[in-house]
């Protein structure tokens, strides 16, 4: 639902009429609000459960708080909010689950978004307190709370009175994003005032980072690339379908498509594309599986692989990002980063078309 409804928003052949717009527009926003009640639900239960795994290592806060800027930044631009970094040389690393930690930052900064004013700002600032613990903060020049909105702000399914707002939210992201902070050794806090904005405070253990060049948390514009071939290997003729719609959004890009893995895996080693999209539930194999025969195959192993599955569970997408997987995304896509991330992996590839 989710991925026919970006593509209806993308299609100019012919454009749809402004109430049609609409329409998609609020079809988008109902499919992703229900995708993100129930994966917080699932995720809620499964830290109830403990049944959740971490990866903890040592983090580079500057990628870290860059991905997440970058997760919310469409909705920032919306709202004309600014949302500045401003990271303290002695506090850049931290030990935490990569995944996990954007989870925390990408909630905090969008209620930063949510609950902000018009043309207000977001300062996402690092400080060492102490020599064994990194201090990062999220201030937002937004609504602020009250004393008594405060005391309820870690209660779960709580929406501290704006329910009412038309401002979408599940009221348990802000538990989530507590309760992960414990795991991962550290502490989540919030401060307020009404009208004057709020302050959330992530406290986690301090690490150190191997020497090494800093990592670069801003895109530089891509050079344009000519014909590239993608090979998806998928079962689900709806999945395929929406992954049609995407790339078509790419004249350049010729689309082939296998059903079962071993199919693809011959096809591939037949007629070497530029990049595979893999599912990760396949009827005959496995999608870790068929990765891991990708990157043994001397003749295909060069080929980027990038993951498209819906299981987002953090060992999964670490067994395949450490079995040579270039990206590892989750469906229900959002069209316009996916589509970057392809550009991004197709740009760099050197490989002339006319003599594969």
């Amino acid at each position: 639902m989710i991925g026919f409804a970006q593509l209806l928003g993308l299609d100019r052949d012919p454009p749809l009429a402004p109430h049609q717009r609409e329409w998609s527009t609020q079809m988008l926003r109902a499919g992703w609000h229900l995708l993100a009640m129930i994966n917080d639900t699932l995720d809620l239960a499964r830290l109830e459960t403990g049944s959740v795994q971490l990866d903890l290592r040592a983090l580079d806060l500057r990628s870290a708080v860059g991905a997440s800027i970058e997760m919310i930044a469409t909705a920032a631009e919306r709202m004309g909010v600014t949302v500045d970094a401003e990271l303290a040389p002695e506090a850049l690393a931290v030990l935490a689950d990569d995944t996990r930690l954007k989870q925390v930052l990408t909630n905090l900064l969008s209620n930063a978004v949510k609950y902000n004013r018009a043309g207000g700002t977001i300062v996402v600032e690092s400080a060492a307190p102490d020599d064994q613990h990194v201090q990062l903060r999220v201030r937002d020049t937004g609504l602020g709370m009250t004393p008594e909105q405060v005391a309820g702000l870690f209660q779960p399914y709580n929406r501290l009175g704006r329910e009412q707002s038309g401002i979408e939210g599940t009221g348990i992201g802000l538990v989530i994003s507590r309760r992960l902070a414990e795991l991962m050794g550290g502490t989540l806090e919030g401060e307020s005032s009404a009208g004057r904005g709020s302050v959330f405070t992530l406290t986690l253990p301090r690490a150190e980072l191997v020497a090494g060049a800093p990592p670069s948390t801003i895109s530089s514009p891509l050079e344009p690339y000519a014909k590239r071939r993608v090979h998806y290997i998928e079962d689900n003729e709806t999945n395929i379908e929406v992954m049609r719609g995407v790339l078509a959004q790419r004249p350049q890009i010729a689309l082939e498509v296998s059903m079962m893995g071993l199919d693809g895996l011959a096809a591939v080693r037949q007629h070497r594309p530029h990049l595979i999209l893999l599912d990760m539930h396949l009827p005959d194999i496995s999608g870790l599986e068929l990765l891991r025969h990708l990157k043994q195959d001397r003749d295909v192993a060069d080929i980027p692989v990038i993951v498209v599955s819906a299981d987002a569970t953090t060992a999964r997408m670490q067994e395949a990002l450490t079995l040579g997987a270039a990206h590892y995304i989750t469906k229900p896509l959002d069209v316009r980063r996916f589509l970057r991330t392809v550009d991004e992996a197709l740009a760099s590839h050197e490989t002339r078309w006319g003599l594969i």
